[in-house]
Formats: C-alpha cells, sequence, structure tokens
C-alpha cells in the first residue's frame, strides 16, 4: 500500500515538473527547461516520447543544435508516427544548413499530415534558392532576439525586431499574429493588434487562433 502511495505522489511529481518545463519553453526560458526535464528524463511516468521532444526543445533554444537533433531521433525512436516530431527535426536540420537530412524529415512529416500547408511552405525552403535559405535563417536568427526582449518587457524594441523578421520572410502568420498579441497585451493599442492579426489571417486564413484573437481585439 504505502509503495503505490509513493509511486503516485512522484507521479504526480514528475508530471507537474514536466508541464513547469513546457511552460518554461513557452516563455523562451530554455536554460531552466532543460534543467528541470534532465532531472526527469528517466521517470517511468511521463511519455517518453514527449520528455525527449520537450528536451530537443528546450536544447534548440539554447542553440545546442546536435544535442537537440539527438532527443528528437530518440523521441522518434519512441514514436515514428508523430508529425510534429519529424517537422522539428526537418528545422533543426535547417539551423544547421543539413538540407538533405531536413528535406527528408519534412517529406516525412508530409507524408504523416498531408493536409498541413506549413509543412509544403516550409519544403519551399528546404527545397529553395540559397538566397530563400539564408533570409530564412536570419528571419529565424531575429525571432530569437525578439523573445530575448520581450523576457526583458521591451515590447517596442521587440516588435522592431519582429518587423524586421517579416523583411526577410513572410510565408507564414506567426510573426503577424505575435506582433499584434504585443500590440494588444502589452502596448494597449487594439487598433494596431487588429491590423496585424488581420495580416497573419492574410497568410493562413484557416489558422483558428488568428481568428479567435483578431475576434478577441475586435469586440
Amino acid at each position: 500500500m504505502f509503495a503505490k502511495i509513493k509511486s503516485f505522489i512522484q507521479k504526480f511529481k514528475d508530471n507537474k515538473s514536466f508541464r513547469d518545463a513546457s511552460k518554461k519553453i513557452d516563455e523562451g526560458y530554455f536554460k531552466e527547461a532543460e534543467k528541470i526535464l534532465i532531472e526527469i528524463k528517466d521517470s517511468p511516468y511521463v511519455e517518453k516520447e514527449m520528455l525527449f521532444f520537450n528536451l530537443a526543445g528546450a536544447l534548440i533554444g539554447q542553440d545546442k543544435l546536435k544535442e537537440g537533433e539527438k532527443y528528437l531521433h530518440k523521441a522518434v525512436e519512441v514514436e515514428a508516427e508523430q508529425d510534429y516530431i519529424w517537422a522539428t527535426l526537418a528545422e533543426v536540420n535547417v539551423l544547421q544548413r543539413k538540407w538533405d537530412e531536413a528535406e527528408k524529415a519534412i517529406n516525412k512529416a508530409i507524408e504523416l499530415e498531408p493536409d498541413k500547408s506549413f509543412y509544403e511552405i516550409k519544403k519551399e525552403v528546404i527545397c529553395g534558392s540559397d538566397e530563400l535559405k539564408e533570409d530564412y535563417l536570419k528571419h529565424f536568427a531575429l525571432l530569437k532576439e525578439a523573445i530575448e526582449e520581450q523576457k526583458n518587457e521591451n515590447w517596442k524594441k521587440s516588435v522592431e525586431i519582429l518587423r524586421e523578421a517579416v523583411e526577410h520572410y513572410d510565408r507564414t502568420g506567426y510573426v503577424y499574429n505575435q506582433i499584434g498579441a504585443i500590440y494588444n497585451n502589452n502596448l494597449d493599442n487594439k487598433e494596431l493588434a487588429a491590423q496585424f492579426f488581420k495580416k497573419a489571417i492574410e497568410k493562413e486564413p484557416d489558422n483558428k487562433i488568428f481568428q479567435k484573437n483578431l475576434k478577441h481585439v475586435l469586440k
């Protein structure tokens, strides 16, 4: 009986740690997330592919690309039928300029989820011109800079960097949505927020999150 109680408590603690780490990743605190996930990486109570996937994200966020790629491969070994793992593996190979490996990974993601247009857009970069590839990499580097400014609550500076990012690459609505969110949540400007949410929707008309964000600011 005592063993069951102990096991239950440990399961609760490990899953709480996993949720805390996931939140840290969402907020851009990658080093802190890595520390938490390393402590529970051998836990039998957390889904292995998700633990490895999130640990990879924490490492990639710190530019530990080879280590991040290693954990993505571990995630694939556990569960090879999750498209988002393959798509992230494609991304980390892009960041390392390993274009052939990136193409194989994104093709696998497309095979698993052919209706996700975002994967086809990513494949355009992977198989595109050298200029397109370099522009995308500049875009990604600027996104990371913007996140650092957000952590320091430098909202206007973050918007400046995000605006620069879309000058290099604007095939998706992600950055426009981020700018809209900053104007709405941090700079108290619903009018500008609505403009950028609309731009995000122009890029991705079926994105329900963007639609919800626009509807919220237009109330």
